[in-house]
């Protein structure tokens, strides 16, 4: 849970701030804005391993359940709304019959909305709090809380009723959930340990004035539980390792030949208004033997799949520090 780095773009030069500070507030990209821990965002569909926990801890699904996805759901055309699976909407097929890890690696929209209206938006909602999406990550430095979508998130928004249309854009990450960058790879770390939300703080020691007293040493605090079985979270971890491994994954073309196995999710978050989507990209690495999560999101960005580069710049950094001095030359060969 420990933050090993929080970057915030555009930046600006801290030896020169206060001479150059009326043009840094006055700037439209607002570098002294911390995105890492004030942005909020709609996460996309870095969202869907949330609704596939819950689906799966609550016994609607099992990992070998399957679907056959139909492109556009119809349950609710004769009310006017039948919201379209990307595949549909771009290409007019569909992901044919998958279970919930090809749901994950293909972010297959139709069989998050047929589940995901089964689900309901409370108990998405709960698992999203265990998750710390729309809570505090116990950072000791101002953060945003953002929100997870809920009926009463948006009768306080917009004093307006609920529909079920909310519910199934809120499983694929859109509707009213905005989370930050920080709890975003929070989250990602969540999966990768199976379970255990750890605070963000970044805070080690306190001692006294001089250096020579120890007044208090921090500890490791656990913040909340994903409760489910091994083979679900097994089920959520192999759909984002294949969205980083297979073909028809997303991220393949960053992270298929990467000499550390990723596990990923993209997102693509729209704005409207005929605004560029923003991108979000989360991942955690080793697979196998998880050491490290990354978020990414860029304003506007398009596409998570074309941001994942950045977190893979990060992860070339993180595996070459920590392997330098121990790792043989074959091993780092791999990430070069």
């Amino acid at each position: 849970g420990e933050p090993l780095a929080l970057v915030s773009y555009p930046t600006y030069d801290a030896a020169t701030m206060l001479d150059n500070y009326e043009t840094l507030v006055a700037d439209e990209n607002a570098p002294l804005y911390n995105r890492a821990l004030m942005g909020v965002y709609a996460p996309g569909s870095t969202f869907k391993p949330c609704t596939a926990t819950a689906l799966l801890a609550e016994g609607i699904i099992s990992p070998t359940r399957t679907l056959k996805t139909e492109g556009q759901f119809t349950k609710y055309i004769d009310d006017g709304y039948a919201p379209e699976c990307w595949i549909y909407s771009t290409y007019k097929y569909t992901h044919g019959e998958i279970n919930v890890v090809q749901a994950i690696t293909y972010s297959c929209n139709y069989f998050f909305y047929y589940f995901g209206d089964e689900l309901g938006i409370d108990k998405m909602a709960y698992y999203a709090k265990l998750y710390g999406l729309g809570e505090h990550t116990g950072i000791e430095l101002p953060e945003s809380t953002g929100q997870m979508a809920t009926e009463a998130v948006k009768k306080k928004l917009e004093n307006t009723n609920w529909y079920v249309g909310d519910s199934l854009q809120a499983a694929i990450g859109q509707s009213y959930s905005l989370f930050t960058p920080l709890q975003l790879a929070e989250y990602c770390a969540t999966i990768a340990n199976g379970g255990t939300r750890h605070s963000a703080s970044i805070l080690k020691t306190v001692r006294s004035y001089d250096g020579s007293e120890l007044i208090y040493e921090n500890e490791a605090e656990v913040l909340s539980t994903v409760e489910t079985s091994d083979y679900n979270w097994a089920a959520v971890q192999k759909g984002m390792y294949l969205v980083a491994n297979d073909r028809a994954g997303s991220a393949y073309e960053t992270f298929g030949d990467y000499g550390v196995k990723v596990a990923a999710k993209t997102g693509t978050a729209q704005l409207g208004d005929n605004q560029v989507n923003n991108a979000i990209f989360i991942c955690y690495a080793p697979y196998d033997n998880p050491k490290v999560a990354v978020a990414v999101v860029v304003e506007h960005g398009s596409a998570g799949a074309s941001i994942a580069s950045i977190a893979r710049d990060f992860l070339d950094a993180y595996f070459t520090v920590k392997t330098v001095d121990t790792a043989p030359e074959s091993e780092l060969s791999l990430l070069r």
